[in-house]
């Protein structure tokens, strides 16, 4: 059967999803979160009353993997794709088919093709720069993405304007490998933009992206660490997604306009000053569901000036990241004293990452407190000290833990510690001797990665042994337990 012969079978609500993949290089691996905004914001997602366009996104994504036309290159902890790639062969045919251009450079130094009559651009190098130089003019052009494996490209000034001016109807902008050297505000000229990733050193996000009204993904990419937000992004109307890789202050409004803010599902990264109950309205962020703050993170616990209770009140938060800068002093200056007690973080609480906090092991029965937590990501040097003593009643519903950059030499725990435990992760522990033998009881136990921490790796091939003998023992089809051991970048 030939591949369009293939194409024709697929169901309806999947082959422009499929297609889509041509806009991307040949063996480039895929950002899920990048490739399910896309289509939403091109409108390929069909509305489902019982889930989210993310979810039903999502499921696409699945069908395709299940059909072979896409493969997962990565995975996160907790088992969803992280990454996906196409075959080659089947992007070519997607190329061909999918109502798209890619600009190339010819060997005289023009660009093919010259007209452009598609209604999505993607150019897959660096000659990004010249293209724009040129003053390109495509009227009925909705999408334009660029990527670049090499460096970041700097565009000149003068030759900014000539992306609103060549595409006034555009939906979808990602250009950031293109970098800004001044605030493009000629970008809020893109009136129908959903989907919008800008990189550029801004230390202000000016007033005038507040015009942007049909922007559903907002991305700010950044030198500055900090991102001073004067454009009012809470209130609107059709906001999802807002992401930048720096600490952003939001503007402060009185009150949500009438349906604004009601979509915005991912705030990341916000500073601690914007934790307030005034920005987590009720009705502005009800439906927020991701949320990462970055900044001097003992400011939002400190009960007198601080607004963690705020945090508490966001009724759907599934994932929380708290990210503890202190520039310009050094993290190791910056360890917090402790964290909230459980009943103070958000109730529907699912995945929380913590980040140069430097809090001692003791704190962590707080988190074990937390009841629908099943993801615990302890990032550089969250927690300190060489001694931890787990203890019980705690992580009830845990399924995967990450452990990375700690000074923990001894680690004492058992199965019934962690009595759903599917996948550890220990990055950069050095110093730890073992992991609890005692893991190996926990029946859903399946997965043990080690980097770089070489003194554990024995009790890790004891585990692995244990496992297979207790399966054995008991009669039952032995577990397709994975162990991992890196020493090394690969």
């Amino acid at each position: 059967m030939t591949t369009n012969n293939v194409f024709e079978n697929l169901p309806s609500h999947l082959r422009e999803c499929l297609l889509y993949f041509g806009m991307f290089p040949k063996d480039f691996e895929i950002p899920v979160w990048k490739l399910i905004r896309l289509w939403i914001a091109e409108g390929f997602i069909q509305q489902n009353n019982y889930a989210s366009l993310e979810e039903t996104a999502e499921n696409y994504l699945e069908e395709l993997i299940n059909m072979n036309f896409i493969r997962a290159k990565k995975f996160k902890l907790d088992g969803k794709v992280k990454t996906c790639r196409m075959h080659a062969l089947l992007r070519d045919f997607c190329l061909a088919e999918g109502f798209l251009q890619e600009i190339k450079l010819s060997g005289d130094g023009s660009f093919q093709p010259v007209e452009l009559k598609f209604r999505r651009l993607c150019i897959h190098s660096n000659a990004a720069l010249n293209f724009l130089s040129t003053k390109p003019y495509g009227p009925s052009v909705h999408s334009f993405v660029c990527f670049s494996r090499d460096q970041m490209i700097i565009l000149p000034a003068e030759d900014i304007p000539s992306i609103p001016r060549g595409f006034k109807l555009l939906r979808v902008l990602d250009v950031e490998p293109i970098k800004f050297t001044k605030p493009p505000t000629d970008m809020c000229q893109l009136l129908h933009l959903r989907y919008l990733v800008l990189s550029c050193n801004l230390r202000v996000l000016p007033p005038a992206f507040s015009k942007l009204w049909n922007i559903q993904t907002l991305v700010v990419v950044t030198d500055s660490r900090t991102l001073d937000i004067k454009a009012d992004i809470l209130n609107m109307i059709q906001l999802r997604h807002f992401k930048t890789n720096s600490s952003a202050t939001l503007l402060k409004t009185s009150e949500s306009s009438d349906g604004a803010g009601g979509e915005i599902q991912t705030l990341e990264n916000i500073s601690p000053q914007s934790c307030t109950e005034d920005v987590f309205d009720r009705r502005r962020v009800r439906n927020l569901k991701k949320l990462g703050v970055r900044g001097k993170i003992d400011v939002l616990l400190d009960e007198k000036t601080g607004s963690f209770h705020s945090l508490g009140k966001l009724g759907n938060l599934e994932n929380l990241k708290l990210l503890h800068d202190v520039f310009p002093r050094a993290h190791s200056e910056g360890s917090l004293c402790g964290l909230p007690p459980a009943y103070k973080f958000p109730p529907k609480l699912k995945i929380l990452t913590l980040s140069f906090t430097f809090l001692d092991w003791h704190h962590m029965s707080i988190l074990g407190s937390l009841e629908n937590l099943e993801v615990l990501k302890l990032k550089e040097k969250a927690f300190m000290g060489e001694i931890w003593e787990a203890t019980d009643g705690g992580f009830r519903h845990l399924r995967v833990l990450k452990i990375e950059s700690t000074n923990l030499k001894i680690w004492l725990a058992s199965d019934h510690h962690f009595p759903r435990l599917e996948h550890l992760q220990l990055n950069n522990c050095e110093d730890l001797q073992q992991v609890p033998i005692e893991l190996a009881d926990v029946p859903s136990f399946v997965k043990l990665g080690l980097f770089r921490s070489a003194r554990a790796v024995a009790s890790a091939k004891k585990i692995e042994a244990k496992i297979k003998k207790n399966d054995h023992k008991s009669g039952t089809v032995v577990r397709p337990f994975t162990l991992s051991i890196f020493h090394r970048e690969e």
